[in-house]
Parts: structure tokens; C-alpha cells; sequence
């Protein structure tokens, strides 16, 4: 079962009760784009009730002031968190603090650089509610090279590197759908490309508190893939094969830093199975 569902109109964003969804944002010197990100929290086209926490990291240009731009016009539905201090603390310090916040049962996540399709949220909670013997849903994001570019499913979908596509959900010959624990565990083993896109994930806030959320010690690299791992350690999951996300590519993001710094890469790589043989 794939499920992707879209409403026609935006659904109720401020509340004065508690709300459906959590979503958890870390902002660090994403200035430029943090708005477009902000913007498709506030556009989604949903009947459910949100509340978007925003955690600045220590950001020198300007995002906590945007951040808090937002906050002041929607303060039933956007906060804003810092560290003590206004420090840097880097994504997995800063994602704990915003899940120490969350309010709502279920918690999505969307990196300040990136954007959700309009109908995200309702697709991701309705597949959950669907499936209480499942801890989390992750489906597909279109890897955004050409930011100036609309979406374009069909054509993400034929397209490979260096222009906008959608990767493979799962592995060839694999098929999406419901996954025991340990499944996932193994496809990162094998291939650590397979890790669900944060951008599409919707899992339990019991379930993430559980596992004790994000590994500090991770402060960019492999961040997401040691919580996944937790979670694919204890809990059955669901892979939707629908593309509900857009990850931008571009120069100053994790991933594409960890290419250019290559000895950090590996050092992090190295550390990150080690961390997945402890599970």
C-alpha cells in the first residue's frame, strides 16, 4: 500500500488545543532559504493541527531574526528555541531540544533548506494512523538541483544525477511497504545510501523519546542515519512510495561539505558502523 493523498485547501494552522504534528526545524546560517522552508509548513493542505518549533544553532546571519519574524505573526503555531547561550550545538543537539518541546503524538522534520509538498502532512499522518503497529513512515524527496525549476514528479522520476530526480526508496529488488525490525538496519549495512530522506519522516513521539532521539555526538554527518537506525533496531516501519519532499543540493549543505572534507567523511563513516554494531 503506497498512499498519497492531497486536500484542496489549506487546513487550519493555529490552534488553542494540542496539536496533530510536531514539526521540528534546526536553523543554522540558512538565511536564504529558511522562508521557502517556513512557507510549506504554513501551505500545507491539510484538515490536521500543527505546530512548527524552530531551534536556531547559533546563527550569524540573520535566521533567528527571520525565525522570529514568523513566530511574532503566527505565535499560536510557531516558537522559537535557542541554546543556553545562543551556542552552536550542532543538528542532533538541536533536533533533542526541539523533540524535548513537542507537544503533538507525531513528530516530521524539515531542515531549514528544504521544503515539504503541499500535501506531506496529511499523507504521512493519515498512512500512521492507518498503522499503529508502526513506529515511523518515511516515503520519497526529489534530490533539488535546479532550485529555480517547479516540481515535476514525472520528470524527477526519469532523471538521474545532476539535475532534479527521485532515488530509489528502497533496494533493487525490494519492495516498499511495511518493513520488520532490522530490515532497514540491513540496507544500511549493505548501502548506506538507503536511508530514509528526513524531509519524509513522521514518526511517533513516544517512539523517538524512547530510543532517546538523536545521538549528540553526531553533530552532522550521519546524524540522521544513527536515529534511523535506532528506530529500525526496535520498531516496524513504513516505506510510502510517493514523493512528498524536496532536498536541496547545494554547497554549504552536510552532505555536500562531507564530500569536499573527505577525511572527515570517512572518519564519520568509520564511527557510524561502529555505532551500528552496538545496537
Amino acid at each position: 500500500m503506497s498512499m498519497l493523498l492531497e486536500w484542496p485547501s489549506t487546513g487550519a494552522v493555529c490552534r488553542n488545543r494540542i496539536p496533530d504534528v510536531s514539526v521540528l526545524m534546526t536553523v543554522y546560517n540558512t538565511g536564504r532559504y529558511l522562508p521557502e522552508a517556513i512557507e510549506s509548513v504554513l501551505t500545507q493542505q491539510t484538515t490536521r493541527t500543527w505546530e512548527l518549533i524552530l531551534v536556531d544553532d547559533g546563527s550569524t546571519d540573520g535566521s533567528l531574526q527571520i525565525a522570529q519574524s514568523y513566530a511574532f505573526r503566527f505565535p499560536q503555531c510557531i516558537r522559537v528555541l535557542q541554546h543556553e547561550g545562543g551556542r552552536n550545538r550542532g543538528i542532533s543537539c538541536s533536533r533533542n531540544l526541539a523533540l524535548a518541546h513537542a507537544a503533538a503524538s507525531y513528530c516530521a522534520f524539515l531542515d531549514s533548506d528544504d521544503v515539504f509538498l503541499p500535501h506531506h502532512l496529511e499523507t504521512q499522518c493519515c498512512l500512521l494512523d492507518a498503522l499503529p503497529e508502526v513506529a515511523m513512515v518515511y516515503a520519497g524527496a526529489e534530490r533539488w538541483v535546479h532550485f529555480d525549476r517547479p516540481f515535476n514528479e514525472a520528470a524527477a522520476g526519469r532523471a538521474w544525477w545532476g539535475r532534479n530526480y527521485l532515488p530509489p526508496l528502497v533496494p533493487a529488488g525490494e519492495r516498499a511497504g511495511l518493513l520488520a525490525p532490522g530490515v532497514l538496519l540491513q540496507w544500511f549495512f549493505e548501502n548506506e545510501s538507503m536511508v530514509p530522506c528526513i524531509c519524509t519522516v513522521l514518526v511517533r513521539t513516544a517512539a523517538a523519546r524512547a530510543v532517546s532521539g538523536f545521538c549528540d555526538d553526531f553533530r552532522g554527518l550521519y546524524d540522521d542515519q544513527a536515529f534511523h537506525a535506532k528506530i529500525a533496531q526496535r520498531y516496524r516501519i513504513y516505506a510510502n512510495d510517493v514523493c512528498i519532499a524536496r532536498y536541496r543540493q547545494h554547497p554549504d549543505s552536510c552532505c555536500a561539505r562531507g564530500e569536499r572534507e573527505k577525511a572527515d567523511r570517512f572518519r564519520e563513516n568509520d564511527r557510524f558502523h561502529n555505532f551500528l554494531q552496538t545496537l
